[in-house]
């Protein structure tokens, strides 16, 4: 092979590299002032446990900074999410623990979620937001199930994505039994509601060529 070949094959090569970087989609990080929280009721009162650990691999369309959203037909691409069961705090150390149990912390010590697939809702969709109806893979307790969930995300300045959510489900939808307190006293009700707001910083990427 000549050096002209070379030349040429190299060139080929950095342009094929660049238009994969450029290509790449934008990954996200997961600001620590994020919140799931789990709620639901009992024949006393109501509930609520939260957890701010959020690990999770997300991205976005890599112009969801700089094209208007209502131009992007996906702005979200992946969405891959766990959380530490023992991360949630409910305000009562006897609550928690009650909790843990019901979720059978030891044996499954993480909460799974892996978006499927989306549509967007055109009619709540404007150049800096979205709302879509999402599809994914929910594991609780060791138990997967398909949900769907309504979220909506602003674009805030800088870049910064918000996210907000909400669910409703049901324990036993996941074999677990309404955990009770108090030598039976204290019931809690089956039904109960996922939600979350998540803020997003574009992380920084390595280009190839400058590995």
């Amino acid at each position: 092979m000549t050096r002209t070949h070379l030349y040429t094959l190299a060139a080929a090569l950095t342009v094929s590299l660049g238009a994969q970087v450029a290509a790449q989609d934008a990954k996200m990080t997961v600001r620590p002032e994020s919140k799931l929280t789990l709620a639901g009721s009992s024949n006393v009162h109501d509930w609520a446990c939260s957890s701010s650990t959020l690990n999770a691999t997300i991205a976005l369309d890599p112009s969801y900074d700089t094209k208007p959203l209502s131009s992007i037909a996906k702005p979200i691409t992946t969405v891959l999410v766990t959380i530490p069961v023992k991360s949630l705090k409910c305000g009562h150390g006897k609550m928690d623990d009650n909790m843990y149990k019901a979720l059978k912390a030891e044996q499954y010590p993480e909460i799974k979620y892996v978006l499927t697939s989306y549509e967007i809702d055109g009619a709540k969709t404007s150049a800096e937001a979205f709302a879509a109806l999402t599809k994914g893979e929910l594991t609780v307790a060791g138990q997967t199930k398909t949900v769907e969930i309504p979220i909506t995300a602003l674009r805030k300045e800088g870049g910064v994505m918000k996210g907000d959510a909400a669910v409703d489900l049901r324990m036993t939808d996941f074999g677990i039994k309404p955990p009770s307190a108090l030598l039976g006293t204290l019931k809690t009700k089956d039904p109960i509601r996922i939600s979350f707001t998540v803020l997003l910083d574009k992380a920084s990427v390595v280009a190839l060529s400058q590995r």
